[in-house]
C-alpha cells in the first residue's frame, strides 16, 4: 500500500518504511512507542517488550512529532484520527480504535465510510454516512 499517513494537526508524516508510528500513553501514565501496520485490516503491533498492553484497556495515541492527542472527538472518544493520502493524492480520514485488542478501522471519504476488522460494528452501523 502506497498511502502516506499524516497527523491531522501538524501534517507530519507518521509512516516510516512499513510502520505507522504513534506515541502512546496507558491509563497509568506509562508511555511508549507503537509501530502499526499501514495495511488496513492488519492489526499487528510492534513495541518495546517492557511496554505491556492489556486487551480492553484504552491507550491514548499521540503524534510522535507534535505530541497532539489524536482522539477523534468529533466521532468517538475511543477512536484516534489520522489522515491518509493515497497514490492519487486523495485525502481521507482514518479512524482506529484506541482500545487494545479491538480490531476496527474506518476510512471516511466524503460521506461514505469503509470498515475493516472484526469489531467494526462497534462504532458505526451499516449505512452510516458522514
Amino acid at each position: 500500500m502506497k498511502n502516506d499517513y499524516l497527523c491531522p494537526f501538524c501534517k507530519g508524516h507518521l509512516k516510516v518504511k512499513n510502520s505507522v508510528i504513534f506515541s502512546a500513553r496507558k491509563p497509568n501514565g506509562e508511555r511508549g512507542i507503537l509501530l502499526l501496520s499501514p495495511e488496513l485490516g492488519n492489526y499487528s503491533v510492534r513495541k518495546h517488550r517492557t511496554f505491556k498492553l492489556e486487551d480492553g484497556v484504552k491507550t491514548d495515541l499521540y503524534c510522535p512529532i507534535c505530541h497532539a492527542n489524536l482522539m477523534a472527538q468529533n466521532y468517538n472518544n475511543n477512536l484516534a484520527r489520522i489522515i491518509s493520502i493515497d497514490e492519487y493524492g486523495e485525502e481521507n480520514i482514518i479512524l482506529i480504535s484506541e482500545i487494545v485488542g479491538e480490531r476496527c478501522t474506518y476510512v471516511i471519504h466524503g460521506k461514505q465510510v469503509d470498515r475493516f476488522g472484526d469489531d467494526e460494528p462497534n462504532y458505526f452501523g451499516a449505512g452510516t454516512e458522514f
